[in-house]
């Protein structure tokens, strides 16, 4: 009975990137770990991540996408994406949890009241996102909503948001992962249990970008936001 609630949760999450562009890690992350310890979990997902960027990446562009501050953005990320897994290394669990839970019901309610930025952005600008990002990536492997509000706030077109997007989890994701490995996190039940998730995830994208058109995304994004809120507020007070 276990396995199917979390193979129904990483399909669930997978539909949801599939049509939103994200959220694989925000769904999936506070309901797994009813099941799993927070360490064993994220360098699961960033495993995920890692696989469902690069078949974005090299999908055929018609034309440059990654300008200069995004560069730099991606750089600064991958810099400070080191502090944030020496911060999970030394943190414990249940530091996690709350940590986690915290940060995912601010977000939650910052989604639900429709909180808007208007931010005059500036070269040194994208480099202290790409560190805060980057710490936070490390930390608890869930940057898609503050990096998603950045590049909102940075006027970008879709074709660049998920570029940019890709581009961040990938090198973001290789720094963490090789942290991890250097601090006994990534283990061979780790592999495996990519290996489990991998072809759930890739389906799930799959029938989500063919509903894309079909459903709103607004009213899947809704849900994203309603299930993290519920699993963070049952995580806090577990």
């Amino acid at each position: 009975m276990e396995y199917f609630w979390i193979i129904l949760i990483v399909a669930l999450a997978s539909l949801i990137k599939g049509i939103t562009g994200f959220g694989f890690a925000l769904v999936s992350l506070p309901l797994l770990m009813f099941w799993y310890a927070p360490k064993e979990l994220i360098p699961i997902l960033f495993l995920c991540n890692l696989f469902a960027s690069i078949i974005i990446v090299l999908q055929k562009k018609n034309r440059k996408l990654v300008n200069k501050q995004f560069k730099s953005l991606i750089i600064f990320g991958a810099l400070f994406t080191t502090t944030g897994v020496v911060a999970l290394h030394f943190i414990s669990d249940n530091g996690i949890i709350t940590v986690i839970s915290v940060f995912l019901i601010i977000l939650s309610i910052l989604s639900f009241i429709n909180v808007k930025y208007s931010l005059k952005l500036t070269d040194i600008s994208y480099k202290i996102a790409g560190a805060l990002l980057g710490f936070v990536t490390g930390f608890i492997s869930i940057s898609g909503p503050p990096l998603a509000l950045f590049l909102n706030s940075a006027d970008t077109d879709n074709q660049t948001f998920r570029e940019v997007f890709s581009w961040f989890s990938i090198v973001t994701a290789c720094i963490a992962l090789m942290g991890y490995a250097l601090l006994g996190l990534l283990t061979t039940e780790t592999i495996k249990m990519t290996l489990l998730f991998l072809p759930i995830l890739f389906a799930g994208t799959y029938f989500g970008k063919r509903l894309n058109s079909k459903i709103p995304p607004t009213i899947f994004k809704k849900a994203v936001v309603s299930i993290s809120l519920i699993a963070s507020v049952l995580l806090l007070i577990k």
